[in-house]
């Protein structure tokens, strides 16, 4: 079965597609495929044309055809813009890092200070309760911007960035490579 269906397979076409080009019924190359049945002659010729052929044929390069050097500068632009992002979000994090620890560290101490007045509650010079729940409140959304897990998530996202950033260079380098044999 393997071997009726290699042809198509080759060329990586469906049983619908192939039965196109040998031009007979999609079921009919089913049946051949499966061992069932014997091709028409004319699909029989046909499809040693093709075989041979492709048994024959140079390799083929591809800038013997000009829609895919249109893909292929298309991938070029797509690499180029792809890096150039993944080093935008980097700065972007880059920059907030420092915010984010800063702020951190302000909460901290926004806490320690809610810490202190609790402890007076009792004395005359004790903070309001609802100011206290205002500035808790205050510090937990805080936490939630840039705590220890929102910076930790942030690291996490510049070293996956950093790593797709040498990915894409790579690719691109590559890329430069093969566009030189072709030439």
């Amino acid at each position: 079965m393997e071997k009726r269906e290699y042809l198509r397979k080759e060329l990586n076409l469906t049983q619908y597609e192939m039965s196109e080009l040998l031009n007979i019924t999609r079921s009919q190359l089913s049946l051949f495929e499966l061992g069932l049945r014997e091709l028409p002659t004319s699909a029989l010729v046909r499809s040693s044309q093709i075989g041979i052929f492709m048994a024959t044929a140079k390799a083929p390069e591809a800038k013997d055809y000009p829609q895919i050097a249109d893909w292929e500068e298309e991938k070029e632009k797509f690499l180029a813009k792809a890096l150039d992002d993944c080093k935008y979000y980097q700065l972007g994090i880059i920059r907030k890092l420092p915010n984010m620890e800063e702020e951190y560290r302000v909460t901290l101490n926004l806490l320690q200070l809610i810490d202190y007045f609790k402890e007076q509650e009792v004395k005359e010079d004790a903070l309001h309760l609802g100011a206290l729940v205002t500035l808790e409140d205050k510090a937990m959304k805080s936490l939630e911007r840039c705590g220890p897990k929102e910076m930790v998530r942030k690291n996490y996202q510049l070293v996956m960035l950093q790593k797709q950033e040498e990915v894409l260079k790579e690719l691109i380098e590559s890329n430069r490579i093969e566009k030189q044999e072709l030439e």
